[in-house]
């Protein structure tokens, strides 16, 4: 009997820490360079630079779209996108994109991606960026 209550105690017990440690909504993955690129390949999420006009001008990654960190409207901006839509979050190399992405999680964004190094570890590794002429 007293090996029959030890394992419903552990059973319990590893219930409990599994639903503290499992993923659920407005998650903020951190995800590498190569991860990045699979996800924009095989996900087809929707790939968001925060840096600033100026900068995303200057050279950006393929199909991103700009939306500044710094910008007074982005609440506004952000209450019209839909929320269920996946997102990779990037900046310069790493300190912008994990506020936004803070941000996203706040207003009930569902699935998050943060792109650890930026856009500069993205050139180093020698991915293609779209660079202004």
């Amino acid at each position: 009997m007293k090996r029959l209550l030890n394992f419903i105690i552990v059973l319990l017990l590893a219930l409990a820490f599994h639903s503290c440690v499992e993923e659920k909504d407005g998650t903020i993955n951190k995800v590498s360079i190569q991860q990045a690129e699979e996800i924009i390949a095989v996900e087809g999420v929707k790939v968001v630079d925060v840096r600033t006009k100026s900068e995303f001008t200057e050279k950006h990654i393929k199909n991103a779209v700009n939306i500044e960190v710094e910008n007074d409207d982005l609440n506004s901006y952000l209450d019209t996108m839909d929320k269920t839509q996946p997102l990779l979050v990037y900046c310069n190399k790493g300190g912008q994109s994990a506020r936004c992405a803070k941000i996203l999680q706040d207003k009930g964004f569902t699935l998050i991606y943060d792109m650890k190094g930026g856009i500069t570890k993205w050139e180093e590794s020698g991915r293609e960026v779209i660079v202004k002429n």
